[in-house]
């Protein structure tokens, strides 16, 4: 998350990861053919048929497990139409450990006599401090504030070692979302397509402000997903890449707040869960009810129409796909964004060890 607007191009991209083209097309076959228009009635809202694979006889599964990464102060003008300007929410910046019984093969680690373990976010830095002097600022401009203990200090106070984490997935690379790489010395850093050039270079025009550290992730360990481009479709999604080859977690392209913004889509034994990041801010807005909020600022002598995202466009055809996602699969499915305090408070007691 981060106060700024407009499109911005996107310099070298350094795509590392394969697209794991094996399972392209089972998985483009399983969307097309439970992809159809027809109505079922399901114990708690009607939906359409899903698009969601369907399990193999030896599917895998994961849990999913939320963990706060501390907690910032908000004015609902920056996210949502019509809003009070007084309005203000103080609301967490949600991560989710995933773990799964066993390694894929495409995935080697340290650890691969434990279980594999993922991190999607790591939220907020776990100390002030450990932010350059422009983005302490920013914070404190967000208050009330609470970013202690920080999310490696709460798996180790729950029984896990950040040292057993394999793998940090980054829904993108604002402030509030990187939390604190250096905290995980044996996990492999994975952010969208495109962000990279963001965090070496930042952004131009009008959401130049908007800050940066070059630095952030480990050169050694971080590389970008490959090109969303290539990923096949799993409607109404038109790039979707499975990750570890299974059909247990999918990385979902969902461009618009910043370059390389991805969702986290995970198969649980219970149901699926959509981990949505920055895709949006306000569940109104998942449900139409609201608008993505605007407002005006002053630049290079120019008054310029601003949302929180950098590309408004592409912002609101996401929250599109995503509500028809919703729609489609109905209970089969729950969408969480990193900053619903409503969710966050009917769930807190589902923190890890504790599965949603």
């Amino acid at each position: 998350m981060h106060v700024g607007s407009m499109t911005v191009g996107v310099g070298k991209w350094a795509s590392i990861m394969p697209a794991l083209k094996a399972h392209s097309h089972s998985l483009t076959n399983a969307a097309s053919h439970q992809g159809r228009q027809e109505f079922q009635r399901t114990d708690h809202r009607i939906t359409m048929s899903s698009p969601l694979p369907p399990p193999k006889p030896d599917q895998a599964y994961v849990t999913v497990s939320p963990i706060p990464g501390g907690f910032i102060t908000l004015s609902d003008t920056f996210f949502v139409k019509p809003a009070d300007p007084n309005a203000k929410r103080t609301v967490p910046s949600l991560t989710f450990l995933i773990q799964r019984p066993n390694h894929p093969p495409n995935f080697p680690s340290k650890n691969a006599a434990q279980p594999f373990r993922l991190m999607f976010d790591l939220g907020l830095r776990k100390s002030q401090s450990r932010y350059p002097d422009k983005l302490q600022k920013h914070i404190n401009g967000r208050a009330p504030f609470k970013l202690e203990p920080g999310v490696a200090q709460q798996l180790t106070d729950r029984g896990l070692s950040p040292e057993d984490i394999d793998l940090v997935i980054l829904s993108h690379v604002h402030y509030d979302h990187h939390g604190d790489p250096e905290d995980f010395p044996n996990a492999q850093f994975r952010i969208g397509h495109g962000a990279m050039d963001v965090l070496k270079n930042g952004l131009g025009g009008v959401a130049s402000h908007q800050l940066f550290v070059p630095d952030t992730l480990p050169d050694d360990r971080s590389s970008e997903l490959s090109d969303p481009s290539a990923w096949p479709s799993l409607p109404p999604f038109p790039h979707v890449l499975d990750l570890f080859g299974d059909g247990s977690v999918y990385v979902v392209d969902t461009p618009g707040h910043l370059p390389g913004h991805v969702n986290l889509l995970c198969r649980t034994e219970r149901r699926w869960v959509m981990l949505c990041g920055d895709a949006f801010h306000d569940r109104r807005l998942l449900t139409g009810e609201k608008e993505i909020g605007t407002w005006e600022l002053e630049f290079e002598g120019k008054t310029h129409v601003c949302c929180i995202h950098v590309d408004e466009q592409q912002a609101r055809e996401s929250i599109r796909r995503l509500r028809e996602f919703d729609e489609m699969t109905g209970d089969e499915c729950e969408l969480i964004a990193a900053h619903e305090e409503d969710w966050w408070e009917k769930h807190k007691d589902q923190i890890f060890p504790g599965t949603i």
